[in-house]
């Protein structure tokens, strides 16, 4: 059997890195890219170092990526995890903050797939993560809203451009997710708000259907589904994985 090889961009922490272990665990190799620096080896990975190996490059820099795609033969999953975002209120977001978020988000996810489709030789499988802000509207959030509705759009056009090469091209849009991001972005609320950061958390934990955020291993096994072959009729839609926010 030959080696399937999945590239994970975003992996050093949060999704990325639940997604990283959930393919290993499925038997893929797989290359682990983010601008941060490796974190130390997960209980997964410990078990299967020959099947991880990490890379430091930044998404939204294509010579970055491309370097990443010259160290491999063939790749059979592309997963686009990394992302960051901004919040503020829309007048007082700069063009700085446009350019960082659409570099990493909606370039990064663009670069990856340029440079990830012609080493998928037997078809493969493309996932990014867009986000449930790409959906619904929320204030302080409208150039990362923007930035993966994008995605949502790429996505549902790569599927049609890629499909006569057996490459099937889907997404998955988290909804709260307890991340390093997350609570970051909490935390910004709670100091505009003059609240503990707790108080906060459980109060946007009161507002999903299932009263908790998301962990993120759940969101990679959305992803490590639509990685696989068990999706193999799936292509151009976008799994909410949202404990039903879009449907509220």
């Amino acid at each position: 059997m030959s080696v399937r090889i999945a590239v994970v961009t975003g992996a050093a922490r949060g999704i990325g890195a639940a997604t990283v272990d959930r393919l290993v665990e499925d038997g893929l190799t797989v290359v682990g890219v983010d601008v941060l620096p490796q974190a130390e080896p997960s209980s997964v990975v410990s078990k299967h170092p020959e099947r991880y190996r990490y890379q430091v490059a930044d998404v939204s820099d294509e010579e970055a990526v491309v370097r990443v795609f010259d160290g491999v033969d063939q790749v059979s999953v592309l997963v686009n995890v990394a992302g960051t975002v901004v919040v503020k209120p829309f007048l007082e977001t700069t063009w700085d903050d446009y350019r960082r978020v659409v570099d990493v988000n909606l370039g990064g996810t663009l670069f990856a797939c340029r440079h990830a489709v012609p080493l998928m030789r037997d078809g493969g499988a493309i996932v990014n993560v867009a986000s449930i802000s790409g959906h619904i509207g929320q204030t302080q959030h409208v150039v990362y809203a923007a930035s993966k509705g994008a995605v949502l759009s790429m996505t549902r056009g790569l599927a049609w451009e890629l499909a006569p090469l057996g490459i099937r091209v889907n997404s998955v849009s988290p909804g709260s997710v307890d991340t390093a991001m997350l609570r970051e972005d909490i935390g910004i609320e709670a100091r505009r708000l003059s609240l503990p950061f707790e108080q906060v958390k459980a109060e946007r934990e009161r507002e999903q259907a299932l009263g908790r955020w998301a962990r993120p291993e759940e969101i990679a096994d959305a992803i490590a589904f639509l990685s696989s072959d068990r999706s193999s009729f799936i292509t151009g839609t976008d799994l909410l994985v949202d404990s039903g926010w879009v449907a509220k």
